[in-house]
């Protein structure tokens, strides 16, 4: 297991389970695209279902992992280091996929129609980069609760996940399905590396 630095903590596991996390997520979506074009359903159509509980969770589970060791730092640098680099990653693609889709809105809807539907995009997450808005969202929520008792915020987190949460605002009902799998790797970050540690001890 590689040892993490101090600036740019890297550990072996981690970044192979965020791999898997990425390929099962590139899968679904060329698997769905390729599917509803042919009209029909691929061998990997069972495969794609049985990675849905977990493929999501683990993300942003894994994202958490290494919160803890910024978490206390002021505001100013903590925004600037973990919050405006999702920001700007997602004004940046959104902005690119609108430079492919935005002919297409103009010509059905007009053109104010792509500036509106742009600006929706920053309180609506624009397609399938809702993750990097809510990454954003999550490392505020989380640093903005930091005296709160642990306990009491993974209990809520864990309520609005099992809550039939469906306000058709993709911002609040991925927040409550997913925050408790963030949250839960920030508290749990130490436990989840000593677990990993022993079992790195014990296979090799």
């Amino acid at each position: 297991m590689a040892a993490a630095t101090a600036f740019h903590p890297r550990v072996d596991w981690v970044d192979c389970a965020k791999g898997i996390c990425i390929v099962l997520v590139v899968m679904m979506h060329s698997t769905l695209g390729v599917e509803k074009a042919a009209g029909e359903v691929s061998w990997l159509s069972g495969f794609i279902h049985w990675a849905k509980p977990f493929r999501m969770p683990d993300f942003f589970l894994i994202s958490g992992l290494f919160l803890a060791s910024r978490i206390g730092r002021p505001w100013t640098s903590y925004l600037d280091s973990k919050v405006l680099h999702f920001a700007y990653f997602y004004v940046l693609w959104m902005t690119i996929q609108f430079a492919m889709k935005g002919p297409g809105i103009a010509m059905s809807d007009g053109p104010l129609a792509v500036a509106h539907a742009w600006a929706m995009g920053l309180i609506q997450p624009f397609g399938t980069l809702w993750f990097i808005y809510l990454l954003a969202v999550f490392f505020v929520v989380t640093k903005a609760l930091r005296n709160v008792p642990p306990i009491l915020i993974f209990a809520g987190a864990a309520m609005l996940e099992m809550a039939p949460i469906e306000t058709g605002w993709l911002a609040i009902d991925e927040f409550a399905a997913r925050f408790v799998y963030f949250f839960a790797g920030y508290w749990m970050a130490k436990y989840v590396f000593a677990y990993a540690e022993g079992v790195a001890r014990a296979t090799g």
